[in-house]
């Protein structure tokens, strides 16, 4: 099975990367990669969420894109905060970050998943429902995020994803509100 944007369901979504300007990355996957159009989650994260099983006080920003039927994100924190992009900085500066997939019994999942000796590092809210990052063991790369599937994450993904398909290079910024359900 496929997701409405074109990726099969039991696939890698998305390759996430921490940058240092939010604005010059968009501008780097653009230019360089013709990457977009970008919409842009001006402040995430800080109450609500968790690091490390305590409240989370980290802010970021976030944008995302399609290529082809692959989407990239670029997060910038906004502060000094612990979290889980500030320990990625710290071990190996910016850059890759983690790869994330659409899980449709997340709170399940998560439990598979820390079962199998996995640690949940960070736990928010998101437009679609609950998102979750794991450490991905000392072998990985980076962290693995699970994003809970269902119709709102569905459809934020797949307008996304329908605006980069001929994007004409207008706009190249836009804001997340785009994508939401009215």
């Amino acid at each position: 099975m496929e997701f409405p944007f074109g990726q099969p369901t039991d696939a890698v979504v998305q390759v996430a990367y921490a940058v240092p300007d939010l604005t010059a990355g968009m501008r780097w996957w653009t230019d360089h990669l013709g990457v977009g159009p970008w919409f842009v989650n001006a402040r995430l994260g800080g109450e609500g969420s968790t690091y490390r099983g305590a409240p989370g006080k980290a802010e970021f920003t976030l944008a995302l894109a399609f290529s082809g039927h692959f989407m990239v994100e670029l997060v910038q924190v906004l502060d000094d905060e612990p979290s889980i992009y500030k320990d990625a900085r710290e071990r190996h500066g910016y850059g890759f970050h983690h790869v994330a997939k659409i899980v449709p019994n997340i709170r399940e999942e998560v439990e598979r998943r820390e079962a199998a000796g996995a640690v949940v590092c960070f736990h928010d809210l998101a437009p679609g429902g609950e998102v979750f990052f794991l450490d991905g063991g000392d072998d990985s790369p980076g962290m693995i995020e699970l994003v809970q599937d269902n119709e709102i994450t569905r459809g934020i993904f797949t307008s996304a994803w329908r605006a980069s398909v001929d994007w004409d290079g207008s706009r190249p910024a836009r804001d997340f509100a785009e994508l939401l359900p009215n």
